[in-house]
C-alpha cells in the first residue's frame, strides 16, 4: 500500500492546484451517445525535424505539422504546415495561418497569416471562412458583407450534404438571429450524436437553462453521465470536463482516475500535471511516484518550446529532483518505461484548432466507471 507524503487534506490541495492549472472548458449532458471517436496518430519517434519534405505526401506533411503545432514544436510546425498548404492541403493554410498568428493571448493576423486565411476561406473551407466573417477586421465592410454571404451559402451547401455533421455550425450561426430556428438545428445535432452539441446542451443543464432537476446534485450528476460516455469513446474533452467536475466537488481521487484516463487518450498536458502530483505526493519506494517520474520524462520528450514554457521548466526541475531521490536502476527502467509510453501512444495539445482538423477515427479505451 502506498504511503501518502501530505495528509488528505493537504493532498486535496496539491490535487487541485497540479489538475486545475491545465483545465480548459468543456460541457456536455445526460443522453444516449456513441460519440464519434477521435485521431489516431504515429507514435512519436515517427516524427523527426529531419524528412525529406520532398519525398514525403502533401497528406502526410500536413499531418506532421498539425502534429508538431499539438506538441508545441512551432518551428517545425510552420515548415509543414506551409509547405502543406503550398501544395493544396486546404486545412494546412488555415492551421498554418492561425499558427503564425497566435501569441497564445490572442490571434493578430499578420498579411502573410491573411494571405493564407484567404487561401483556405476561397477553397470553402468552412472553418476559415468562419474566422474571416468574425476576425477579419483588415478586411473593409464590403469584402466582410461578401464573406458573410458566402459563408451563409456554404454553411447551407454543407448541411444539404451533410446534415448531421453542419448542424450544430448553423446553429451557433443563426442563434443570435433565430433562436427558434437555431434550437432546431440544435436538438438535430444531438440527436447525430454530435460531440459539440452534446456538450453545450449538457452546459445548459448544469447552469439550469435547460430540463428540471429537483436538487443541484442530480443536474450534476445528469452531466456526469453524458461526459463518461463521451470520454469513453475517446473525446478528451468529455474527459477534461470530467477531472475538473470532481476536482470542483472535492472527490480528487476520482479526478486523478480521469486525468489517467486523459493519458490514455493522448493528453500532453495530464502527463505534467500527473508526473508532478505523483512525484510530489508519494514516497520514491511507492508505485505512483514511479509512474510520476515516467509521466514527466514522456512529457519532457515531447513537449517543445512554443508555448507553456514556464510549465515546462517547473516539468523539469520537478524531474530532476525527483530522479535525485532514486536510484540509477529505477531511473533506467524509468527511461524503458517513458519510451514505450512514447511508442504506443500519440501525445498532444487538444485545442479547438486540434479538433476543427482531425480526423475523426479513433478506437474507444477502456470505459471509466
Amino acid at each position: 500500500m502506498s504511503t501518502l507524503v501530505n495528509t488528505p487534506s493537504m493532498l486535496k490541495a496539491s490535487v487541485y492546484a497540479c489538475l486545475v492549472m491545465l483545465s480548459g472548458q468543456v460541457h456536455a449532458e445526460q443522453v444516449e451517445v456513441e460519440a464519434t471517436p477521435f485521431v489516431q496518430l504515429e507514435p512519436v519517434e515517427k516524427i523527426a525535424d529531419d524528412y525529406d519534405i520532398q519525398a514525403m505526401t502533401p497528406e502526410a506533411i500536413f499531418e506532421h505539422g498539425r502534429l508538431s503545432r499539438a506538441q508545441f514544436h512551432y518551428q517545425r510546425a510552420e515548415k509543414y504546415l506551409r509547405a502543406a498548404a503550398d501544395q493544396g492541403i486546404v486545412p494546412a493554410a488555415y492551421l498554418y495561418a492561425v499558427l503564425v498568428s497566435d501569441d497564445g493571448n490572442k490571434l493578430d493576423y499578420s498579411p502573410v497569416a491573411q494571405q493564407y486565411l484567404t487561401q483556405a476561406a476561397k477553397a470553402d473551407y468552412i472553418p476559415a471562412m468562419k474566422l474571416l466573417v468574425e476576425k477579419g477586421h483588415w478586411l473593409s465592410a464590403n469584402h466582410r458583407t461578401i464573406w458573410r454571404y458566402k459563408y451563409e451559402e456554404a454553411l447551407a451547401a454543407w448541411y444539404e450534404k451533410a446534415p448531421k455533421d453542419a448542424a450544430f455550425s448553423l446553429y451557433q450561426y443563426i442563434y443570435p438571429t433565430d433562436k427558434k430556428k437555431a434550437e432546431q438545428y440544435l436538438e438535430e445535432a444531438i440527436a447525430a450524436n454530435d460531440v459539440d452539441a452534446l456538450l453545450h446542451k449538457a452546459s445548459q443543464i448544469e447552469l439550469a437553462e435547460r430540463g428540471f432537476y429537483l436538487f443541484p446534485s442530480s443536474r450534476l450528476d445528469a452531466a456526469a453521465e453524458v461526459k463518461k460516455q463521451i470520454a469513453n469513446a475517446g473525446g478528451i474533452p468529455g474527459t477534461k470536463s470530467l477531472y475538473r467536475d470532481f476536482i470542483r466537488r472535492g472527490e480528487s481521487h476520482k479526478a486523478v482516475a480521469w486525468r489517467e484516463k486523459a493519458i490514455e487518450q493522448g493528453d500532453l498536458m495530464s502527463l505534467a500535471a500527473l508526473g508532478r502530483l505523483y512525484t510530489t505526493n508519494y514516497m520514491p519506494e511507492d508505485a505512483e511516484y514511479t509512474d510520476g517520474l515516467v509521466y514527466l520524462s514522456a512529457y519532457l520528450d515531447v513537449v517543445g518550446q512554443g508555448r507553456f514554457v514556464t510549465l515546462r521548466e517547473q516539468a523539469m526541475e520537478q524531474f530532476e529532483l525527483a530522479s535525485s531521490r532514486v536510484s540509477n536502476d529505477v531511473i533506467e527502467k524509468v527511461e524503458q518505461r517513458a519510451a514505450e509510453l512514447r511508442r504506443t501512444h500519440m501525445f498532444f495539445h487538444y485545442d479547438r484548432y486540434w479538433q476543427k482538423t482531425a480526423l475523426k477515427k479513433e478506437p474507444a479505451t477502456k470505459p471509466v466507471s
